[in-house]
């Protein structure tokens, strides 16, 4: 009951404050989470700004209904619209991925292995075991192990 009686008689500043640190936490660790109950504390700076005489429970109230309604909102939007990370580049950390099906040149090639170059950088590369290639002849990346990409001879 004590803390009722602390914010009965409390200056909307206090919620603005409070609004502005979980903020600052949410900006410090990025978890997308704090945003909400951060705008629940504006709203409830702004009740009471408007308001000066919002008991104690209804501020807290205010609060928490603010807070599981925004944060609802907030996961649903998320959830249909997207964040815009994760799901752009899937190929991030597998940057031989990027590579398959399309053509590079063949740097060096002996016993079924050499370099090759794609979009200007040097890849090491592997042949199917049937097939062969000469410097400067056009293959294509048909798959990515690692830092491995495996190629074929473009027939024309």
């Amino acid at each position: 009951m004590a803390v009722f009686d602390i914010l009965s008689g409390i200056s909307p500043w206090y919620w603005f404050a409070f609004a502005l640190a979980l903020g600052a936490l949410e900006m410090a660790t990025f978890s997308f989470f704090l945003i909400w109950p951060a705008l629940a504390a504006l709203i409830v700076g702004g009740i009471l700004l408007a308001s000066p005489e919002t008991s104690g429970p209804a501020q807290i109230s205010i609060f928490a209904i603010s807070t599981i309604a925004l944060t609802a909102l907030g996961r649903f939007l998320l959830s249909r619209y997207g964040d815009g990370g994760g799901t752009e580049d899937l190929l991030l950390n597998k940057r031989g991925q990027r590579f398959v099906g399309r053509t590079a040149i063949v740097l060096e090639f002996a016993n079924g292995q050499g370099y090759i170059e794609v979009e200007g950088m040097r890849w090491r590369a592997i042949w199917p075991a049937d097939q062969t290639s000469q410097q400067g002849d056009q293959v294509r990346v048909t798959r990515a192990d690692g830092m491995v990409l495996g190629v074929e001879p473009i027939l024309d």
